[in-house]
């Protein structure tokens, strides 16, 4: 058995993705943390597994995360 150590987030998301992810979750009763943490746990294992051996990959990643961060920024306003 594998006891849970969770712990409550609060994060800013764009209002129209979550509403179009919600109603895919709900076609089949899924839940939001659920997808959440399938992606975060995608996240961690796929670092784990590349982080050593390319970090190529990590200096792609970072620029792919401050452009999406940018992107956010710039719809907000």
């Amino acid at each position: 058995m594998c006891i849970m150590n969770r712990i409550r987030v609060n994060i800013t998301v764009d209002k129209n993705l979550l509403n179009k992810a919600k109603t895919k979750l709900d076609l089949f009763g899924g839940k939001l943390s659920t997808l959440f943490n399938a992606y975060l746990r995608d996240f961690v294992e796929t670092m784990d597994k590349d982080f050593g051996s390319n970090q190529k990959k990590m200096k792609e990643l970072e620029s792919r995360i401050k452009k999406l961060e940018n992107d956010f920024l710039m719809k907000k306003h």
